[in-house]
Order: structure tokens, then C-alpha cells, then sequence
């Protein structure tokens, strides 16, 4: 009787244990790329004098000196926990001030667009027409970095949870270019 009651009251308090785990296993994952995005974007502000390609190529100085791309900057602010995220990517871009200005503020890519209603493009998209280059930004307005993918639980039958999540965090700063 006593095995019987402990395996009922263990597997209870089993699941309940993993759920949380995976639970704290994708706050810990929401929250560092958070923070990535937010390294990402203030690295981008302050590299403001790279060449447009910074986002995604590595810069080379005169005294031979290697920058890393913004693309590669906030990967690495991501700890390995990017391998967390299944199809993981991150874009920089200038930052539509007129998105900022509606209620609720829009943060999408600034656009070089004459159409109306405005094309806005994907900031993921590398050739887009429309695209302004990140570091075209003015000074006050803001460049933007955004990390996306899709987070998996292990367990994704455990409480009920469902088997992706969309992972997608912006951080915008102030351009000082």
C-alpha cells in the first residue's frame, strides 16, 4: 500500500518538478536574448563609422585590428543558448521614426519606399530595395536589433505546453551617428 501511494505521489511531483525546469529552461533563454539584443543594438550605436556590410561582415582596421560583426557581437552575447533556439537569426536595422510616434509605437525597418500605403522591409531580408542600411541612421534617430527563432521544449508534453514557442526580442537604442 505504502509503494503504491509513494509512486503515485512521486510521479506527480515529478512532473510538476520537470515542468518547471522547462519552464525556468525557456525564461533563462526569453531573457538572455533580451539581453543579447539589447548588447547587440548598443554595440551597433557605437560602431556607427563601420561600413554598412558591419551587420553581417567583420571589420579589418588600418592597424589590422578585427571587429566582430553585429550579427556575430550579439551571438556571442548569447552564450551558446542560440542552439536553445532552432532557427536562430539576428538583423540590425534603422529604425522607422514614424513607427515610433503611433499608439501603440511600431518598431519596423526604416524605409526608403515612395509608395503609398509605405512597403516596409523585412529586416532579415539582406537585399531589400527598400531597406535603409543600418548605419544610415541620423543622429536621435534609432537603430534596432532584433533576435528571432523558435524555442522547442524537451518535453513539450509535460503540462501541457505547446510544442514551439516564437522567440522574437527587439532592442532599440538612440543613433550617435
Amino acid at each position: 500500500m505504502t509503494i503504491v501511494e509513494s509512486t503515485l505521489v512521486l510521479s506527480v511531483f515529478l512532473l510538476l518538478l520537470f515542468g518547471m525546469f522547462e519552464y525556468c529552461r525557456f525564461l533563462m533563454v526569453l531573457h538572455v536574448s533580451n539581453n543579447a539584443a539589447r548588447d547587440g543594438a548598443r554595440y551597433a550605436v557605437v560602431n556607427m563609422d563601420k561600413p554598412a556590410d558591419f551587420n553581417t561582415n567583420n571589420y579589418v582596421d588600418y592597424a589590422g585590428t578585427t571587429y566582430p560583426s553585429i550579427v556575430n557581437y550579439t551571438t556571442a552575447r548569447m552564450g551558446n543558448l542560440q542552439h536553445n533556439i532552432s532557427g536562430f537569426r539576428v538583423a540590425a536595422f534603422a529604425v522607422d521614426p514614424t513607427g515610433l510616434t503611433l499608439n501603440p509605437p511600431v518598431v519596423r525597418p526604416k524605409t526608403k519606399s515612395t509608395a503609398s500605403p509605405k512597403v516596409y522591409p523585412d529586416p532579415f531580408a539582406a537585399n531589400d530595395a527598400n531597406a535603409v542600411p543600418w548605419n544610415q541612421a541620423i543622429f536621435t534617430e534609432k537603430i534596432g536589433v532584433t533576435v528571432d527563432g523558435t524555442y522547442r521544449p524537451i518535453l513539450p508534453t509535460f503540462m501541457f505546453m505547446p510544442a514551439s514557442i516564437s522567440v522574437r526580442t527587439t532592442a532599440i537604442m538612440g543613433s550617435e551617428g
